[in-house]
């Protein structure tokens, strides 16, 4: 689980310097919830584009993966900003 968390924050810090409209936010709680929020935000008025939560006790790095996919798409720019 750690290694697709590192993978996301690489993800994340590449989106921000890929895209002049948008970023990824990424915010963790580590208390018994152990939740996950990960965002793409506009740069410019900080609205959501995209806004995800889960909770890390019982999810499946299947459903992580899928994650980083999306936010990938973002960095390579094939989705709206």
């Amino acid at each position: 689980m750690e290694e697709k968390l590192v993978e996301l924050l690489t993800v994340l810090n590449k989106l921000n310097e890929s895209q002049e409209k948008i970023f990824g936010e990424f915010d963790y709680t580590a208390d018994d919830s152990r939740k996950l929020e990960i965002a793409i935000r506009k740069k410019g008025d900080f609205k959501y584009v995209e806004r995800t939560n889960i909770s890390l006790t019982n999810y499946p790095v299947e459903k992580l993966d899928a994650i980083i996919s999306i936010f990938k798409n973002y960095v390579g720019g094939t989705e709206d900003e």
